[in-house]
């Protein structure tokens, strides 16, 4: 009788025990979750969403807007003189020479343009001369000022006497420098860039 009564003891505190392990199963709230069902709120998500990247601008400094606009002016310097020195004779070209150059390099332009009028010459090509901006001083005494080498190819014209075709020879290396300063006339009426210096280096081949 008494091992009989031990094991039913034993048995009922067993279900007791398992039945109360049980309810505290049924009753575990959300801290009894998973980990792995657990979502980020919209708060969390938005706040890893990554901002735009500012946007660059590519707008020209105020050194590449003077280099790119000096070059501009040499060039139609020398469309005007090319087409002055063709034709010596047709007009006075002093005006339109001076819309792009300043002196001294304008004086020097009009004087050899005048020359080639009372000596009978005239220019055969069109001038051909690659330009590399060396400097830039926005702050010059004289004015913003950019500085050009070029490199002038002597070929690429021809010094013909009007009356018998003859051509003179150019007596200089095929390729020299020439050394080339553009200004800004800020006192000027429009403040134009104008080129007022050409120096050719025939010393120094390119």
């Amino acid at each position: 009788m008494t091992g009989r009564r031990w094991t039913t003891g034993v048995l009922l505190t067993l279900l007791a025990l398992l039945s109360v392990a049980g309810c505290n199963e049924g009753e575990a709230g959300p801290e009894g979750s998973s980990p792995s069902a657990t979502t980020s709120s919209p708060s969390s998500s938005a706040s890893r969403t990554p901002t735009a990247a500012p946007a660059t601008s590519n707008a020209p400094t105020p050194e590449e807007e003077a280099a790119e606009t000096a070059t501009m002016v040499v060039s139609e310097m020398l469309r005007v003189t090319d087409a002055a020195k063709k034709d010596p004779g047709a007009r006075d070209w002093e005006p339109e020479i001076r819309r792009y150059a300043g002196d001294p390099a304008a004086l020097l332009a009009v004087t050899e343009v005048r020359d080639y009028a009372t000596i009978g010459l005239r220019q055969d090509g069109d001038t051909a001369v690659a330009l590399d901006v060396t400097g830039v001083d926005l702050r010059a005494p004289e004015g913003p000022t950019v500085r050009i080498t070029g490199c002038y190819d002597s070929q690429s014209t021809r010094l013909v006497k009007v009356e018998t075709g003859e051509v003179v020879p150019p007596g200089t290396p095929p390729r020299y420098v020439w050394d080339i300063t553009v200004t800004r006339y800020q006192a000027e009426s429009g403040s134009p860039w104008l080129v007022n210096g050409l120096d050719p280096l025939t010393d120094r081949p390119c």
